[in-house]
């Protein structure tokens, strides 16, 4: 599998994870650009859980034999890829709520390790609040 095999898979074990644990899937690979078409930044799950949107950053590997535990996740989100994910939810917030300032939502990060065929999953929830960044 290439690395865009290995995402869309990891992709789809997330939404059938989320699924299973009563999430509701909103949108998936949700692009924000410019009016000149340049990308400003990428989603990749939109979900709702209760009362709260929750915006899903899915990091996706191939278990390798001395992989340390979920490849260091909180590393391979950093504050740029965060801040980014952050002005793409707050724009979906204000584009797709009627009441925007009224909205709870959180970050979350999900790796998935595959392997033969089988994945491992762990969930980071809330992994960054929004005021931390300045967009």
């Amino acid at each position: 599998m290439n690395n865009a095999e290995i995402g869309n898979k990891g992709e789809a074990i997330a939404c059938e994870y989320l699924t299973s644990k009563n999430y509701k899937i909103i949108a998936t690979n949700y692009f924000l650009k410019t009016l000149t078409g340049k990308k400003i930044g990428e989603v990749d799950i939109i979900a709702k859980n209760k009362d709260v949107y929750i915006f899903i950053e899915v990091k996706s590997s191939l278990y390798e034999k001395n992989m340390d535990s979920f490849f260091c996740l909180e590393r391979r989100v950093g504050k740029r890829k965060a801040g980014k994910i952050i002005t793409v939810a707050r724009n979906w917030i204000s584009v797709n709520i009627k009441k925007p300032d009224s909205v709870k939502y959180q970050i979350d990060v999900i790796g998935v390790i595959i392997q033969d065929g089988n994945a491992k999953i762990i969930h980071l929830e809330n992994t960054f609040e929004d005021k931390n960044f300045n967009n």
